[in-house]
């Protein structure tokens, strides 16, 4: 489902939208490397035969390698209960649920779980280019959104209210996606347990635009 605001041209009307995405009714895509499956809930343009950006929920079955994306830095957050070990030459890091771990897409990195599935929320941008911030809350909280900013329910049902939005319900692994939209939303969980991933995609100057600031 897709709210948009009244704009001048469709292009106007992109750049100034509100999005819902429900995520359990995205289709699922291989992994670059075949090794899983992956439902993308929003994509920058493509530059290059490439997006610049990505959130997705990833499902992990078992023990996996991740596909390799030289050039990006990605965050990954643990949806379901439990801790999931990721493995590289750099190291292991330990991912908790609703605490978000960022590693370079240039390692090779695996993970060794039991065979049963586990959702991860992926968040990938093209070093830079853009650069992602993920934070998880788990009580309410209010949030100006970004330019280009992305509130994922990892768990439980969430209420979203703002001058524009009005008796608004995210539920479990549904997503809003809002595009130029600056107004404060009031967003609160409905129940215990309940977990919201705050996603701000943001351009990265380029030096040229530095010394011009």
């Amino acid at each position: 489902m897709n709210a948009r605001l009244p704009a001048n041209s469709a292009d106007a009307a992109e750049a100034r939208a509100v999005r819902f995405i429900d995520g359990t009714r995205l289709p699922p895509e291989p992994w670059a490397n075949g090794g899983g499956t992956t439902r993308t809930l929003a994509r920058g343009p493509e530059q290059q035969g490439a997006a610049p950006w990505r959130v997705s929920i990833a499902t992990l079955d078992g023990p996996a390698k991740f596909s390799q994306f030289a050039g990006y830095d990605r965050t990954l957050v643990p949806i379901d209960d439990g801790a999931i070990d990721l493995h590289s030459q750099d190291g292991q890091l330990l991912a908790r649920a609703g605490q978000p771990v960022h590693f370079s897409g240039d390692l090779h990195v695996w993970v060794n779980l039991p065979a049963r599935p586990v959702n991860v929320l992926n968040v990938m941008c093209k070093r830079g280019a853009f650069r992602a911030r993920v934070s998880v809350a788990a009580h309410s909280l209010r949030v100006t959104p970004a330019p280009t900013h992305l509130l994922v329910s990892l768990a439980g049902q969430w209420n979203v209210d703002s001058a524009l939005l009005r008796g608004v319900t995210l539920p479990p692994l549904n997503a809003l996606w809002i595009s130029g939209r600056p107004e404060e939303l009031a967003l609160r969980p409905s129940g215990p347990g309940a977990q919201l991933a705050s996603i701000t995609i943001e351009a990265v100057p380029s030096e040229e635009e530095g010394q011009r600031q």
